[in-house]
């Protein structure tokens, strides 16, 4: 979750209170490794070994807390699934399992298998606030369904599956005839915000939902990629052509959400990363972004005022150009600019947007990075 407003945080503190925060399931519990060293196959996607040392050294603390530099110093179900999914990329299992046995042992104090969404370091109990974040669940299932297949873990799979199948009955097909998958379990449904339901189109980790068909092939994974797909093509707001940060689905057509400004901001970046890492990033889909930022050549990208089209301010961090190039390689297969295969380890989100937009595109466009010459389209 990124820079969060007063709203949001108080409409997900409403769940510390809420029957619905919880279900009597096991939750997944860590599993130490035992027994005979698991086979380890090579990396699906590496990423530099020097910039995931700098990474792991600046972000990751020896106890697997993965701590976010931009909010002064939380941690959150989303960066330690970034991080645990950056490990598994990079084929560090020491510090992946590491990462996990943090999250399992500190994030899941739910009985739902779903993770509490913020970690405090300076609030007692650390973790005042149950309600989950879809991403978060999101994205530590699809890292433990990467570890488990780059090292051959029945653990890490058994663990991915339980998640995903709490993430599943979050799944909600009643609204206007989308299905939708709501940011937590609770706070931004119908009657619980003004213009409720209220999504993030950047939850729909478009990549996690092709991986975790493999481990929970039970949920309905392929309609919810269709259907976040569909709702951000039609979620397109403004000279732009757009979707904004946070999107209401009260009516039949999307509309920007009241409670936040309408903008195309730190949330919002993400999508186009997602659709072009995952099956649904055909070149219609990532147009409209590679359309805006190659309008704006020469500048920085930066949050969007939708109703005006007008830059509101830079991003201000050379990873965010990262997501810039990966959309421009998948949707004008323009190459990677050689300056961008370099990350900068200067803040927790920039970087970890950086480092999955070149794992991404050594994985699904290799041609568009320096020195290669055949695409894996």
């Amino acid at each position: 979750m990124r820079k969060l407003s007063a709203s949001i945080a108080s409409a997900l503190a409403l769940c510390a209170a809420a029957a619905t925060c919880e279900a009597a399931e096991t939750r997944p519990v860590y599993v130490a490794k035992t027994g005979a060293a698991p086979v380890a196959v090579a990396p699906i996607a590496p990423v530099s070994p020097d910039a995931w040392k700098a990474y792991r050294d600046r972000f990751i603390q020896p106890d697997g807390r993965l701590v976010d530099t931009d909010n002064g110093g939380v941690s959150h179900s989303e960066g330690q699934g970034y991080g645990m999914l950056l490990a598994a990329i990079a084929n560090d299992r020491e510090t992946f399992d590491r990462m996990w046995r943090w999250t399992a042992l500190n994030l899941y104090v739910r009985a739902d298998n779903l993770a509490a969404w913020r970690w405090h370091p300076g609030d007692e109990p650390h973790v005042r606030d149950r309600n989950n974040a879809t991403d978060g669940d999101l994205l530590i299932a699809w890292a433990l369904a990467r570890g488990a297949r780059v090292w051959n873990n029945q653990d890490y799979r058994a663990a991915s599956r339980r998640i995903s199948l709490a993430v599943g009955k979050l799944i909600d097909s009643s609204q206007n005839g989308v299905t939708v998958l709501p940011p937590a379990s609770f706070g931004f449904g119908r009657g619980q915000m003004p213009d409720g339901p209220v999504i993030n189109l950047s939850y729909a980790v478009f990549p996690a939902f092709d991986e975790l068909k493999s481990v929970a092939p039970e949920v309905n994974w392929n309609g919810l990629l269709r259907s976040a797909a569909d709702l951000v093509s039609r979620s397109r707001f403004g000279p732009e052509n757009l979707p904004a940060d946070w999107v209401s689905i009260a009516a039949a057509q999307p509309a920007p959400a009241r409670f936040q400004p309408e903008i195309f901001g730190y949330e919002a970046i993400r999508i186009p990363l997602y659709l072009a890492w995952s099956s649904a990033g055909d070149r219609k889909a990532l147009a409209p972004f590679a359309a805006s930022w190659q309008g704006r050549k020469g500048e920085d990208p930066s949050v969007i005022d939708l109703p005006t089209g007008k830059s509101r301010q830079a991003f201000g961090d050379s990873g965010y150009r990262g997501v810039v190039a990966l959309t421009k390689c998948a949707a004008l297969s323009e190459p990677f600019p050689e300056a961008l295969t370099r990350v900068e380890q200067n803040r927790y989100y920039a970087a970890t947007l950086h480092m999955l937009s070149l794992a991404a595109a050594r994985e699904k466009y290799p041609s568009c990075l320096p020195g290669t010459t055949t695409a894996q389209r």
